[in-house]
């Protein structure tokens, strides 16, 4: 009764061990534990890909899909506790995420990225849920990045989530060896993550860390020669994405030709971020701007910053100006408040207005690209290389 809820979530560690197990060779230990995902039920499409890799006996209880109830409406987000408190539901049992992972397995045919990045999209749809992910939109973005970059060895993602961008560029990587080693400071989302990546095929072009981006970088240093990231994808908490850039810059980890990409650079925004990267650092910018559907308003940006080591600013020591700080604020006022409580899409909208505004009055007004759907009805987005722009 009380675990019920938590069951998807239980199949979907079970699985994530037994990915572990196998990846260092204990296939004992994995035969372990898919005896006791059988003795528990929990039996699904990918336990039994595990399985048929390690050799194990056939399981006796019936393979099923990852469990996960479908809510209500009206149920999505909030549920009331015994003390009338407001609580968010995806927080108490990984709702949403556990719903991605069930989609995944269901609709989503192994080894086949696009079949399994629709099984995604569609659950978003279907379910009428947001999932904070790089969409269709964003994996454009992306694809155009790692064109730009041109057969990059190495990405480095901060912030993980279901998997959606890192499996999105391995995908591409790992014909001609490059590989992704992605952060991810919650233990859940990897476990989801880690799925994800097996069923496409990935596990061996994508590194999952778990931690704190600030005990993780470290050891970037430590495993990494020199030089080595490509691109650094930031899909983290804004307000801490200009001090892990400069601490990566700071151990010379940064390739000549890096390109460093931020996500949700308006909304909620990373104020910091983008003035360091806008106009006190060594990186040259642009901005793609993300709109809703059929949405006038500007949603969000997504920043796409070629790094210039050799600049007169490469050596200047990070200053942030107080304006920008008071907006970083500002900035996780409003993220904290959208994981606390509700965010109107009209506060949410005067609050991407402001950030504008603000942006522009400190010298933030990088040049904007729009994304636009080809004839095919997938998005895509050019990008202006600085590289080999025209003369004059």
């Amino acid at each position: 009764g009380e675990e019920e809820h938590t069951r998807g979530l239980q199949a979907g560690a079970w699985n994530c061990a037994i990915i572990r197990c196998l990846a260092h060779g204990f296939a004992d230990r994995a035969r372990r534990a898919l005896q006791v995902v059988d003795d528990e039920g929990l039996v699904t499409p990918m336990s039994e890909h595990l399985r048929r890799r390690c050799g194990a006996p056939a399981p006796r209880s019936v393979v099923g899909p990852i469990e996960w109830r479908r809510r209500e409406k009206e149920e999505h987000e909030w549920v009331t506790n015994s003390l009338g408190f407001s609580l968010r539901l995806n927080k108490i049992e990984y709702y949403k995420e556990v719903g991605t992972m069930h989609y995944i397995l269901g609709h989503g045919r192994q080894n086949d990225l696009p079949s399994i990045h629709k099984a995604i999209e569609s659950f978003t749809q279907e379910q009428e849920l947001w999932l904070k992910l790089a969409g269709d939109e964003k994996g454009a973005v992306l694809d155009a990045v790692l064109a730009m970059q041109g057969r990059p060895r190495l990405v480095v993602e901060v912030g993980l989530y279901v998997g959606y961008s890192s499996t999105r560029m391995a995908s591409q990587m790992k014909e001609w060896g490059g590989r992704v080693i992605s952060m991810e400071v919650d233990p859940f989302h990897a476990v989801i993550a880690r799925n994800t990546i097996e069923w496409a095929g990935l596990s061996d072009h994508i590194e999952v860390w778990v931690g704190h981006s600030e005990n993780l970088i470290p050891r970037l240093r430590d495993r990494l020669p020199e030089q080595s990231i490509d691109i650094l994808f930031f899909d983290q908490q804004g307000t801490k994405m200009h001090t892990d850039l400069e601490r990566i810059r700071g151990f010379n980890l940064l390739s000549d030709r890096a390109i460093v990409v931020g996500d949700n650079v308006l909304r909620p925004g990373a104020p910091q971020f983008m003035y360091w990267n806008c106009v006190g650092g060594p990186y040259e910018t642009q901005i793609v701007s993300l709109r809703e559907y059929k949405q006038e308003i500007v949603e969000d940006w997504m920043s796409i910053s070629h790094y210039r080591p050799h600049s007169s600013k490469a050596s200047a020591p990070m200053v942030i100006p107080e304006a920008v700080e008071q907006l970083a604020h500002d900035t996780d006022g409003i993220r904290w408040q959208s994981v606390e409580q509700k965010v109107t899409e009209t506060q949410w909208d005067n609050h991407s207005q402001r950030m504008r505004r603000e942006f522009a009055a400190v010298g933030i007004r990088p040049p904007e690209v729009v994304p636009y759907q080809d004839a095919t009805g997938r998005s895509r987005v050019d990008l202006v290389d600085p590289d080999r722009r025209p003369p004059g």
